[in-house]
């Protein structure tokens, strides 16, 4: 762990080393975008209808027996254990000012399919599909337990547009994906390891439209998941990218030139 922390402030400082303001972006694509979206102030309904639940989640001290595939271990197979909801949400659990910026993600481009990869508690979750109340969000998690409380989430926020599927994402994405012509907008925040995200990567890119926006969490969050960034970046598909350390996002716009921005936000 400390490690792992060590790795993650030092590319951190990398990261704000090669960072750029919106000064300097030729890009009108990635100009609107960090204008309109990243640099939003305002104070969206939203937040505050999903931030009361979110703080339940962070004061809740009842144990749950969870499943946990090992997608940043570096395990095989799966192990099981209880755990405090508010231990739960205070490491999986998103934080506020990227919670807040994947609502405005949603507000800004209105996909019509959400396909989100590592729900948990729901607290991304909700921050996503409070965004398009129309819209079907596909919802994915390993185990039932967290799932249960992230359909009970939702139903407090009253998003009733989540459909949910719970397993091993493995076996469960293909026969999801075998359902759905076209994903617009993806959160992939599942297995952190290189092999299972360039995998999921490979299977959702071939549902990319031109306007769908895929955003792959934690990036950085190890030397293998920046590996599998730099190949996602240079696949013939992807044409605009955006670094924003936490989170990378993907663009499959042709009508664009092929360029790759470090974004600091």
């Amino acid at each position: 762990m400390i490690i792992r922390s060590i790795f993650i402030a030092f590319r951190y400082l990398i990261y704000l080393a090669k960072a750029r303001t919106r000064h300097g972006i030729h890009s009108p694509f990635v100009f609107d975008f960090i204008n309109y979206v990243l640099h939003d102030s305002r104070d969206y309904p939203g937040y505050k209808i999903v931030e009361k639940q979110r703080s339940l989640l962070f004061r809740n001290p009842n144990l749950i027996e969870i499943i946990d595939f090992g997608a940043g271990k570096g395990r095989i197979g799966y192990s099981t254990h209880l755990r405090r909801v508010k231990d739960i949400a205070a490491r999986a659990g998103i934080p506020v000012k990227y919670g807040r910026l994947l609502h405005r993600i949603v507000l800004y481009f209105k996909p019509k399919v959400m396909l989100e990869m590592g729900t948990s508690l729901g607290i991304s979750t909700m921050y996503q599909s409070s965004a398009a109340p129309d819209s079907l969000f596909l919802a994915m998690e390993g185990c039932a337990s967290t799932a249960e409380f992230a359909i009970t989430n939702l139903n407090a926020v009253g998003s009733t547009n989540a459909r949910f599927t719970v397993g091993n994402f493995d076996i469960v994405l293909p026969g999801l994906l075998r359902q759905t012509a076209i994903i617009d907008y993806a959160f992939i925040d599942g297995n952190h390891t290189k092999e299972a995200t360039l995998r999921y990567f490979g299977q959702l890119v071939k549902h990319a439209g031109n306007n769908s926006v895929y955003i792959f969490h934690d990036i950085h969050w190890s030397a293998e998941m920046e590996q599998a960034w730099n190949e996602i970046k240079n696949h013939e598909k992807v044409i605009i990218t955006i670094d924003l350390f936490h989170m990378g996002l993907v663009f499959f716009r042709k009508e664009l030139s092929r360029q790759h921005f470090i974004i600091r936000f």
